[in-house]
């Protein structure tokens, strides 16, 4: 009775706390139903009850309680009841508290994430026959419904790909214009993302093509309620898992319900929910490195194309072709990453709920920076940052993401100083909602191990790359197996630093071969995984050969490192071209390396040259990497005794200190911050002129 009391007390007083007292009545009657709970059998019998709370009483019950280690254990048993998830997945204005709740679950061992996502597959999974030839993750066991479904669309679906990828090409010209939405409304559009319950759902296939269906097509409501739940439930909880940064329990989640849509009778939002389904699963797919399942999932979404323009609301399309170019990018296929970006972009329109737009403009920014056209990536990736600070505030995942993804811009335009402090708040962020065990701190962890590690390049103080890089390495070996992409990524920044800090020593006088060795083993790990998962024509592998060929430069293996450099050159020339910023980059290498170690100087000057001009025409004068061009062409023409071409760049070095030392002075940027609050509509007016 006491107990209930308290509750009463906390409902009547939550809508009327005095801020300015010392602990709010609120607090009070909240800290006492908490403290009076324990893991006796009465105490027990009060926690099951709990889920009758009004849902913003709960939420902050169960925080309170993820605080307590003597009650995890019971909180863990509560939450992994999926009625009783469900319940606090729908409550979107609480979910940062959710996702604290879970990181606090997570880090002390309680494994909820793996629990929920087994008792969806339990609960919702389709049982596979022995006649059924499905694989267990995807399979083709659709093509029945879809005939069934579009009967009249089908044989169109063979020329979907080639199709859509003619009009992403026209996109990228600005030559396509945006389908009409018909009379999909602004409420109508912010369904799929807002996710309401699929009971109101309102997006309805156009009536032309409901005619045609040669299979009877039903309404949500009269589909067999645990199909409906089966919905709700797993586009929820699969979303919410991603977020979370659990990849495996979200994509184990999302294929069970993409195998359910398949083996549903039509029903009216049936492309909407599949399609909806399915740009989820590819995210978080492409997110955990799994590509062979992404490319299925893709080809599943390609399936569904011909019939988006009339049927889909636009924000779910551009979110879908978000989703692809997400996943291109994932694999270093530039030129398809940024296509699809573009074609996502024409969709995005003014009525687009704000969490797509950040979305669709973060990746746009992504490709376009890997493109190297700075200037469209600053206009989107800064209206990205503005929308989520303005709309979710500083301390929202979204923020953190958006921050993530500038400070990747800055690192690339040069602006390395501004990189390392953008990054830093992003972790910062992260940190402050999932705690530090957690898939999307690690990438936070690296991210700024990486900047730090450019920055300091010029010092030799590594302490501060070499700490965030050991952070990422240590929880991605806690969170995925040991071949994983993502800990490969995080080793080879180690290597990169053990590398840099094994030179140091070596120059004091210190015999440091062992760092050198281990460096060479986390570099040989990551090749090798590149190679099984990209193959060898892809710009991560030539990244690999490059950093060997660095490291062997150091290792006095000169030969070695001249295959290595040469191997880079050539794989990135041909997939991003002659003055791409990575060609110049390995250039650059190769032409010390013949410079310094294999007297090779005539091919060294034709090389520095080449890396200065790619320099040039994409960064300007002041670009920090012209600083070790300059000193080889110099010592080059020293060596040879050509004088005259000697003094001309020692004097253009000593321009480029000055003018460089003027922008560190001046906190001057290339491409600084845009301030202005820009319409949709006008950002995508600037992007496309």
């Amino acid at each position: 009775q006491q107990h209930q009391q308290l509750l009463a007390l906390m409902s009547s007083a939550s809508g009327h706390n005095n801020n300015n007292s010392p602990e709010p009545l609120y607090d009070l009657a909240l800290s006492a139903v908490v403290n009076g709970l324990d893991c006796k059998v009465p105490a027990l019998e009060r926690i099951s009850k709990l889920p009758e709370l009004p849902r913003n009483l709960l939420i902050d019950v169960y925080e309170r309680i993820s605080e307590r280690d003597d009650l995890k254990d019971t909180l863990l048993e509560e939450l992994s009841k999926l009625m009783v998830f469900r319940c606090l997945v729908r409550f979107t204005s609480a979910r940062n508290q959710l996702l604290r709740i879970v990181a606090s679950l997570m880090a002390s061992n309680k494994s909820l994430t793996r629990r929920l996502s087994e008792a969806y597959e339990m609960h919702f999974g389709v049982p596979h026959t022995e006649n059924e030839p499905c694989d267990q993750q995807h399979g083709d066991c659709s093509d029945k419904l879809d005939k069934e479904l579009f009967s009249d669309e089908y044989s169109k679906i063979q020329l979907a790909e080639q199709q859509l990828q003619i009009a992403a090409a026209d996109c990228s010209t600005g030559g396509l214009t945006t389908p009409k939405s018909g009379d999909i409304n602004e409420q109508q559009q912010q369904q799929p993302h807002q996710q309401q319950q699929p009971q109101q759902q309102q997006h309805q296939l156009p009536t032309d093509i409901t005619n045609h269906m040669s299979a009877e097509v039903y309404a949500l409501d009269d589909l067999d309620p645990q199909d409906v739940l089966a919905i709700d439930l797993g586009l929820r909880l699969g979303s919410f898992l991603s977020e979370a940064g659990w990849m495996q329990e979200s994509i184990s989640v999302l294929s069970c319900l993409n195998e359910r849509l398949k083996r549903m009778p039509p029903f009216k939002n049936m492309l909407v929910t599949r399609l909806d389904c399915l740009q989820r699963l590819l995210y978080a797919e492409s997110s955990h490195c799994n590509f062979k399942l992404a490319q299925q999932t893709y080809s599943e979404l390609i399936k569904l194309t011909p019939m988006f323009d009339r049927q889909v609301p636009p924000p779910l399309i551009a979110m879908a072709y978000t989703q692809i170019s997400s996943m291109y990018f994932a694999r270093n296929e530039y030129n398809n990453s940024h296509m699809w970006s573009v074609k996502a972009l024409h969709h995005l329109h003014m009525s687009a709920p704000t969490r797509v737009a950040i979305d669709v403009l973060r990746q746009a920014a992504k490709s376009c920076v890997v493109k190297r056209d700075f200037a469209r990536a600053n206009l989107l990736i800064c209206q990205a940052v503005r929308r989520a600070r303005e709309h979710f505030g500083p301390t929202h995942q979204k923020y953190g993401d958006a921050l993530l993804d500038y400070g990747f811009f800055l690192l690339n335009v040069d602006s390395v100083f501004q990189s390392v402090n953008i990054y830093k708040e992003a972790l910062a962020v992260r940190r402050g909602i999932f705690g530090n065990m957690n898939f999307h701190v690690a990438i936070a962890h690296e991210d700024l191990s990486y900047a730090y590690y450019v920055h300091e390049y010029s010092t030799g103080d590594f302490s501060c790359a070499q700490d965030h890089v050991d952070k990422a390495v240590n929880i991605m070996k806690n969170l995925v197996p040991s071949n994983h992409l993502m800990l490969a990524s995080a080793k080879r920044v180690k290597a990169l630093l053990l590398e840099e800090i094994a030179l140091d020593k070596i120059a004091d006088g210190m015999d440091e071969e062992d760092l050198l060795l281990q460096s060479e083993e986390l570099h040989n790990f990551a090749l090798q995984l590149s190679l099984e998962v990209f193959g060898e024509v892809n710009v991560q592998t030539a990244k690999h050969y490059g950093n060997l060929g660095r490291l062997y430069q150091t290792m006095n293996r000169f030969d070695e490192a001249e295959r290595m450099h040469q191997k880079a050159i050539k794989i990135k020339t041909d997939l991003l071209g002659p003055y791409d910023y990575e060609v110049g980059l390995s250039i650059g290498h190769l032409a010390s390396l013949y410079n310094y170690q294999m007297k090779k100087f005539r091919q060294a000057e034709d090389l520095y040259l080449r890396s200065i001009d790619i320099s040039l025409r994409l960064f300007g004068s002041t670009y920090s990497g012209l600083e070790y061009d300059y000193l080889g062409l110099c010592h080059v023409y020293e060596t040879l005794h050509e004088f005259e071409k000697y003094l001309r760049y020692a004097h253009i070095l000593e321009n480029w200190q000055l003018l460089r030392g003027q922008n560190l002075t001046q906190n001057k940027s290339s491409y600084p911050a845009i301030e202005e609050d820009y319409s949709i509509d006008l950002v995508k007016a600037k992007f496309f002129t």
